[in-house]
């Protein structure tokens, strides 16, 4: 079917070569958004159109009538599955709050936990990790739907390869930030997932391309992504949605930092939220830490502890998975604080970001982030490494600051530079919380998807 047709801001996040897209009138945020993707794609390696497949175009340039949305005794209600680890479970708590007022009535919501199912074969004790974990959600997913008999849509945000069984009977839309293929450009990160015997990979990506076509659609969090889908597995351009996220602003205020005194010994707080330490870029911030000149600042960093240093976890005496602990790393870097075990979308966690003066999260391998999109909203200016579809979401110099993947140096560079300029700092928050009032907002994102799911057959024509 032809994908749905839809002006900016939606349109513009549908994937298209960058001279197609329609010219926008105005220097709002609107017009800097699509300037900013028209650059993510031609900046897209080239090696990438290798495999020739089809690059899709804007949807006005395609031929044909306009689909028109389904009238409201037509639409059914849709299933939200959640992956629960990493990112997914704030998303899945954001969605259920920010979902608008006239889709509450048409969604379930269906938690995807890796373990705790009544599926036996997952207790098999050979059965590999992946395997057990992908079973256990695959079994809640069926309860799920089973205690929601009036849905016929599946949206999940997971890629469960067994959805594929259900397709026949839902309409199934996937939700991702990257697709297998792209952690490759994201290497060393994912290198571990992506070693193992040539059959077994071989096996793994027929079952993830059977998903990927019996999928209705997909929806990627960045034109990067989606581009992934394209290049990689050939997934028609019709299929492919980029609905960019956002953050929910119910909860994440804006805290004007101008307010602040101006002197006196108040140090500049730096907060970083990031689950892998390494991943996330906590060992450039400690090391920044340890090499600084500066002295009139203080640093909160929410992380897990499984990748500290040994050092650091002694000092806070090796805490265990999930555990909740605060503390700092004194005797070696008594401003720096550790916070693990803190819950997402939490008052203590919301309390962290209001008293920061700059969020830094030199992620180095990531597909977006939520993280920066909270601190956006809070009006914190963003440091963010541009990983995956991150460059997507900040205009660099403007809503946000852009860091090199890995560099020591240029964090370093710029990190400076943002304690010694509180004007800067205040004036990037303003413009940071402005482009998620205007754009990077859950229900927006949330309406977008909401009106691609409507533009589809109802599943009982699709069986038909």
């Amino acid at each position: 079917m032809a994908g749905l047709v839809r002006r900016y801001p939606a349109g513009a996040h549908n994937i298209a070569p960058p001279n197609s897209f329609p010219p926008l009138a105005g220097p709002g945020t609107a017009s800097r958004v699509h300037a900013r993707l028209s650059k993510v794609l031609t900046a897209l390696p080239s090696d990438r159109t290798r495999r020739r497949a089809p690059v899709p175009r804007h949807p006005e340039a395609r031929q044909g009538p306009m689909i028109s949305l389904r009238s409201a005794s037509e639409r059914d209600k849709v299933a939200f599955l959640f992956h629960l680890g990493h990112g997914h479970y704030t998303q899945f708590l954001n969605f259920q709050e920010c979902m608008p007022e006239n889709y509450q009535p048409r969604a379930a919501w269906v938690a995807l936990h890796g373990e705790g199912s009544g599926d036996p074969l997952a207790r098999i004790p050979l059965l590999p990790g992946s395997r057990r974990y992908a079973r256990h959600q695959m079994w809640h997913a069926r309860r799920g739907l089973a205690e929601n008999p009036g849905c016929s849509t599946i949206f999940c945000a997971a890629e469960i390869t067994a959805l594929a069984d259900l397709t026949p009977s839902y309409r199934c839309f996937l939700y991702t930030d990257l697709t297998p293929s792209l952690k490759r450009e994201l290497a060393p990160w994912y290198d571990h997932q992506l070693r193992g015997s040539p059959i077994i990979r071989a096996i793994k990506e027929s079952r993830r391309r059977r998903l990927y076509r019996s999928c209705h659609g997909i929806f990627t969090m960045s034109a990067w992504a989606a581009r992934g889908f394209a290049c990689d597995y050939g997934v028609p351009e019709e299929k492919l949605h980029v609905v960019l996220p956002g953050a929910n602003l119910n909860l994440w205020k804006y805290t004007d930092r101008s307010v602040r005194p101006t002197r006196g010994p108040a140090p500049v707080r730096i907060l970083m939220v990031g689950g892998q330490f390494r991943l996330k870029g906590g060992e450039l911030l400690l090391r920044w830490a340890e090499e600084t000149r500066l002295r009139n600042w203080e640093m909160d960093i929410v992380t897990w502890p499984s990748e500290l240093p040994e050092w650091a976890g002694a000092a806070l005496a090796h805490p265990r998975a999930g555990e909740r602990v605060s503390g700092d790393l004194a005797p070696r870097l008594p401003g720096v604080r550790i916070h693990c075990g803190m819950q997402a979308n939490t008052p203590e966690l919301m309390n962290l970001y209001e008293r920061a003066d700059i969020f830094c999260l030199p992620t180095q391998a990531d597909g977006s982030s939520i993280a920066s999109l909270e601190a956006m909203a809070s009006g914190l200016p963003v440091l963010v490494g541009a990983a995956g579809g991150i460059p997507e979401l900040i205009e660099d110099g403007r809503t946000g600051c852009l860091l090199e993947r890995g560099c020591f140096e240029d964090l370093a560079c710029k990190l400076d530079r943002f304690i010694m300029d509180r004007d800067l700092r205040i004036t990037m928050g303003r413009r940071a919380r402005a482009s998620c009032e205007d754009y990077f907002n859950v229900t927006r994102q949330i309406r977008e998807i909401m009106q691609v799911i409507d533009a589809y057959p109802a599943a009982a024509a699709l069986a038909a």
